[in-house]
């Protein structure tokens, strides 16, 4: 198929021309670039558009990808560094990445552009080779996403020069002790914590007594991590025991992502939002049966002081006491340290007089990245045919997301497990005790809907007491606090750095080994529903309705407006979006040389385009009149090619509204789509 004209001619199909969406989207440059299907690649090409969409992204690239020149000014002898147009030689892969970033962002009217992705392929290291792009096996688009953020940092370090060094051992010869790695705050001169410029990449910094709480001396000293990449972010992990408390560090690690699971007991028609997935990503999980360091020198330290006891009592030999009375000195030492090693519990404990603990864990965002990837676990297997399948549950998102109750900066985290991770929820903690003691306890045991699913609705809510443990497995879920409990509207304030908006929602259609990716992703102020080289203008009600979400891309609002955006009233006449078609085209036919009138050239591409839009109608009817609904049926077409044939949609915008709902049947316009140009 042509794909001349396809903007306005999908536009035309399933938007109204006259509409306020579509003349904004052509007065602000128009239609975006798609992606040409190069044989099952249309997992790649979401990827690809969704990480156009990231200013965060696109700014990091061209923080090094062209090459500087040094300059020495005559009159002041300082020396100033001038970027040139020229990418570097080392940087293969990322100038070809942002090459077609920079295509698929640009500006073609009414008339659009189709780019390839074999550019791209052919500088990714054996790309070609590899089944990723082989043409025979629809790959995972989370797979691809996590290959070119690799290939990106890759590079970026052949290039860079400010990384600064790791630490030197501190004798030559010897390896680094746990120790050289924490660096005194005095030498930094510039220090990053927490959320703090959370644009800014390069190191943070988080506290030693955290990482490794048997350290002294390092009230003034910090660990480093590495950020590199927009997607990298930091986590915080802790795990203690619910018994004593004890925390044996804070697990700080650099991550570029987030998965989130679905439940594996949600039914078929299922429907969750991005939120709840979240709080059950935070909730702590408890761990049955474990031995816990302190708690077992504790019951150690007790049996020996009994044992003594009643050793003096019974005319136990002296010598044998002196042994007794030697380990418990040097259980009571450890138990002055904040943690006790596994060593020394091996060593000191007496292990047929040990019971087992429980233990929490539970992570939170240290501090998150510029740009959030979040991945959609969809896989689960099936105990009935052993085999892996896709969850097919609905899954909702905002525009914009607070990620405030996921986020534990260093300074707010509690050392002591049995209290919340963080001591902003202390308060709603002990309220929220102080409230359960004044209210019955329900005679029936009923639990609430919330409970049921396993999902919790706030993460704010981290009690340890209101876990309650399934007794069928090791994991635990957090109980919802009834609207009584709800901790006070001060203390659910939005905080203003961690605003993340909705840049790009990859979608998949389909089973779990065969279907096909669609994405819509926003850009110039406007939401684009793109199946590979099929580009139109949707609304931001349709883009966040999308079915069989797959990946999120969210970025942090840095409060950045882009001053060229010209808004469109209603009132603004048709020809105004008339005049602006043509004044593009006439610029891009002056650039190539062309003398073609545009008026003539736009009849007869209006002509084409109508006899493309009967062709299409007529394949649509076709296709659609052979479609079932069951999966099994489908599995077999979805067999031939890299799309699954859903069915077609020419219904109206009321209709569409409705066919979003959870319980009405969801036609895919790309499954169509897929049919026509096959």
């Amino acid at each position: 198929m042509n794909s001349n004209y396809r903007f306005g001619h999908r536009t035309g199909r399933f938007s109204n021309k006259k509409s306020k969406h579509y003349k904004f989207a052509l007065r602000n440059g128009g239609a975006i670039g798609g992606i040409s299907n190069e044989g099952n690649t249309c997992f790649m090409n979401s990827v690809i558009q969704s990480l156009a969409s990231s200013r965060e992204l696109v700014k990091f690239i061209d923080s090094y990808l062209y090459t500087e020149t040094e300059i020495v000014q005559p009159t002041t002898g300082k020396s100033i560094r001038l970027k040139s147009d020229q990418p570097k030689p080392q940087l293969v892969f990322t100038n070809a990445l942002k090459t077609i970033l920079n295509n698929v962002n640009g500006k073609y009217g009414s008339i659009g552009k189709e780019f390839s992705s074999k550019q791209l392929l052919n500088k990714m290291p054996n790309g070609p080779k590899q089944n990723f792009f082989s043409g025979y096996n629809q790959e995972d688009a989370q797979e691809f996403y996590q290959l070119v953020m690799d290939l990106l940092e890759k590079e970026y370090k052949r290039v860079s020069i400010s990384r600064p060094a790791t630490p030197e051992p501190e004798i030559p010869g010897e390896k680094p002790k746990e120790s050289t790695k924490f660096i005194d705050v005095s030498y930094i001169s510039n220090l990053i914590s927490g959320c703090d410029q959370l644009g800014k990449l390069g190191y943070v910094y988080v506290p030693a007594s955290q990482v490794d709480p048997n350290l002294t001396g390092v009230d003034h000293k910090v660990m480093s991590l590495e950020l590199i990449t927009p997607v990298d972010g930091m986590s915080a992990e802790r795990i203690g025991c619910l018994t004593c408390g004890e925390v044996g560090g804070i697990r700080y690690s650099v991550n570029s992502g987030l998965s989130l699971n679905l439940p594996q007991n949600s039914s078929y028609y299922s429907s969750f939002t991005l939120n709840q997935l979240l709080n059950e990503w935070n909730n702590p999980e408890i761990i049955e049966d474990v031995n816990c360091n302190r708690c077992g020198l504790l019951q150690t330290k007790e049996f020996l002081m009994d044992t003594i006891s009643q050793s003096k009592q019974n005319s136990v030999p002296e010598k044998l006491i002196e042994q007794f009375q030697t380990r418990l000195d040097l259980i009571e030492q450890e138990l002055l340290k904040p943690h006790i090693e596994d060593e020394i519990f091996e060593k000191l404990t007496i292990k047929k007089h040990i019971k087992k603990s429980k233990k929490s864990k539970q992570i939170f965002l240290g501090r998150p990245s510029p740009l959030l990837c979040i991945h959609i676990n969809r896989s689960v297997f099936d105990p009935r045919t052993y085999m892996v399948m896709k969850n097919t549950s609905n899954v909702t998102y905002p525009a914009t997301l607070d990620l405030g109750p996921y986020v534990a900066e260093p300074g707010d985290i509690n050392m002591d497990a049995r209290l919340p991770f963080r001591k902003q929820d202390e308060r709603f903690h002990h309220h929220h005790h102080h409230h359960q003691q004044q209210q019955p306890d329900t005679a029936d045991g009923a639990s609430s809907p919330q409970s049921q699913t396993g999902l919790s609705a706030s993460p704010s809510d981290s009690s340890l007491s209101s876990l309650e443990t399934n007794p069928k497995s090791n994991s635990t879920t957090m109980t919802v606090p009834d609207s009584h409990s709800a901790p006070p509207a001060a203390e659910q304030s939005l905080d203003p750095r961690l605003q993340y908006n909705l840049k790009a929602v990859i979608s998949h259609y389909g089973t779990h080994n065969y279907g096909h990716y669609i994405c819509y992703r926003k850009l110039r102020g406007s939401w684009w529903r793109i199946s590979d080289e099929s580009v139109y203008v949707v609304t931001e009600e349709e883009a966040l309705n999308g079915q069989g979400t797959f990946m999120l891309f969210y970025e942090y609002d840095d409060g950045y407006v882009d001053p060229s955006l010209v808004d469109v009233s209603d009132s603004d006449e048709e020809d105004v979006d008339v005049e602006s078609e043509k004044g593009i085209k006439l610029r891009e036919k002056a650039s190539s040389g062309s003398s073609m009138n545009v008026d003539d050239e736009e009849n007869e591409g209006e002509e084409e385009a109508e006899e493309e839009e009967e062709e299409d109608d007529a394949d649509y009817e076709g296709e659609s009149s052979g479609l079932e609904s069951s999966e099994s049926e489908n599995s077999s077409m979805i067999a031939q090619s890299d799309r699954i044939p859903i069915g077609d949609n020419e219904n109206d915008d009321d209709e569409q509204e409705d066919d979003t709902s959870m319980n009405s049947t969801h036609i895919d316009l790309a499954a169509a789509e897929a049919q026509v140009h096959l």
